[in-house]
């Protein structure tokens, strides 16, 4: 088994620029294995775990999950992923310049055949906030299709997929995309100088007014 020359990606982004598309994307066309923290969550949520309580009170508020927190969880998921002889998508992680920290640790210490490789999608936060407001849902944990109410086929409010009525996520709310554009800008630029304080280089995807497909092939072409 071969277990050197892979990598971990993490996507640098305000909330709603398509980190989680093209996370998906990536994993069902290039065979990568998909952290996605929000998902991670929800799982706790959705199954009412002691965790899942103190995280929805959160999230619900728009609020970041406290580090520590996420961390513990990202490394317990990475440490039964490292003998894989897959490459890694983080989505939704790190956050904050004391993740980013901790996230590089764990890779040097116990993931040292890892590069970390992070990649920023550009999307004016305007486009953002539209394209939010107009996601719908699938609350089916084994569907969990996303859409936008300008596509016609949910007319009738209903996943096409499985039939599931679709939902309005709470942190898709106005008032909360708000609190969470507030708190990410806040973050970001310690996040991007925390990134290169390590020596790990920013790299750019222009997201804005592309199709996923768009997006993914322009992806493929800075691997």
């Amino acid at each position: 088994m071969n277990l050197k020359n892979k990598t971990i990606f993490t996507f640098l982004s305000a909330p709603g620029a398509g980190k989680g598309t093209l996370a998906q994307q990536v994993s069902t066309n290039l065979n990568y294995i998909v952290l996605s923290t929000g998902d991670l969550f929800r799982q706790h949520i959705a199954n009412q775990t002691e965790i899942g309580k103190e995280l929805k009170s959160y999230i619900d508020k728009g609020q970041l999950v406290p580090d520590d927190l996420t961390i513990n969880m990202v490394k317990k998921w990475l440490l039964e992923q490292k003998e894989s002889e897959k490459s890694i998508i983080l989505d939704g992680c790190p956050r904050t310049a004391y993740q980013a920290k901790k996230i590089l640790a764990i890779i040097s210490h116990d993931m040292p055949n890892y590069k970390f490789r992070v990649v920023k999608l550009e999307i004016p936060q305007e486009e953002i906030t539209q394209r939010l407001i107009n996601r719908r849902c699938c609350p089916n944990k084994s569907c969990q299709a996303v859409y936008n109410t300008s596509m016609p086929e949910i007319a009738s409010g209903k996943c096409p997929k499985c039939k599931t009525d679709l939902i309005q996520r709470q942190d898709d709310k106005p008032e909360v995309i708000a609190q969470r554009f507030d708190i990410y800008n806040k973050n970001e630029s310690e996040l991007i100088s925390a990134y290169k304080s390590s020596g790990i280089n920013i790299e750019t995807l222009n997201v804005s007014q592309k199709t996923p497909t768009q997006i993914f092939e322009n992806f493929k072409k800075i691997l």
